[in-house]
């Protein structure tokens, strides 16, 4: 089995929050497995969260499935419905929120999420979390005004178990000229899906801060510098013409691959306890 450093936060209201707030780092052995996915918007990435829940729970996995934020349908977090109106739907009533009360939000949705999670690692069950503390981070430069570096911050700290996989979802497109003596992968088909999401994630996307082409690709050019040279990071092309069942495909048998190695790994001794990444 594999192992993982949890941390735990203790805070006393009373005194101040810097000098109280701090962790405890323990060691837990024979400890679950927990994969993240993550990406840009529009790439199915919640559809093959769920279809890898469904190939690990045939394979015999006790899977606990959870998302970011939380769902009125009992996914995740129940604030999650909260936020998720917050979030991506005050503006439509005129209303709005200061900087960084949005990721205010999400944090503690984030904290909740891992207080339910941490149970079924240490119990030795498998979860799947359809984005994860990584997104905080890909998507901080795109919030008008950008996410202030104390909530960040706040974010490293209460950032929870590290996963042991993240499949990150990568669009694919036609390199075009931009005009200014550079490129870019055209990756607009992403978004354009993303517009169209239907029944509850109707105008989602609408309500979002990064709805244009240029954010959604400083958004996965911020995943990939976040997330390209860590060891747990797997990487998946999505192309416009993929099937679910295509990219499916490629989720599944990447993820055979680094089980392969991570229990390989663990018989030799050579899984050691991860800290968090410093951002």
């Amino acid at each position: 089995m594999l192992g993982r450093r949890f941390f735990h936060f203790t805070v006393n209201c009373n005194d101040d929050i810097d000098s109280q707030l701090h962790t405890t780092g323990v060691f837990i052995m024979n400890t679950g497995l927990f994969i993240t996915f993550e990406g840009a918007d529009g790439l199915g990435k919640s559809k093959q969260a769920d279809m890898l829940r469904w190939e690990l729970e045939g394979r015999g996995h006790r899977v606990y499935f959870t998302k970011e934020p939380g769902t009125k349908f009992g996914t995740g977090s129940p604030l999650g419905a909260v936020v998720r109106e917050a979030v991506f739907h005050l503006e439509d009533s005129g209303r709005t929120l200061p900087a960084g009360a949005q990721q205010l939000y999400l944090l503690l949705d984030h904290i909740d999420n891992v207080s339910r999670l941490e149970p079924h690692l240490r119990a030795g069950h498998t979860v799947v979390c359809d984005r994860y503390s990584d997104s905080a981070f890909a998507y901080a430069a795109v919030y008008n005004p950008p996410t202030p570096e104390s909530i960040l911050s706040l974010w490293e700290r209460f950032r929870g178990p590290e996963p042991d996989i993240t499949i990150l979802l990568l669009a694919q497109g036609n390199v075009v000229d931009d005009g200014a003596g550079g490129c870019y992968a055209d990756i607009g088909w992403a978004l354009a899906r993303a517009r169209k999401r239907l029944d509850d994630e109707a105008g989602k996307q609408s309500g979002k801060a990064w709805n244009d082409y240029p954010a959604q690709r400083l958004v996965q050019r911020i995943y990939l510098a976040l997330l390209a040279g860590e060891p747990r990071t797997i990487l998946v092309p999505v192309e416009e013409k993929d099937t679910e069942t295509d990219v499916h495909g490629r989720v599944v048998a990447a993820v055979d691959r680094r089980l392969k190695k991570l229990t390989a790994q663990s018989a030799a001794g050579q899984y050691t306890d991860r800290l968090p990444t410093a951002r």
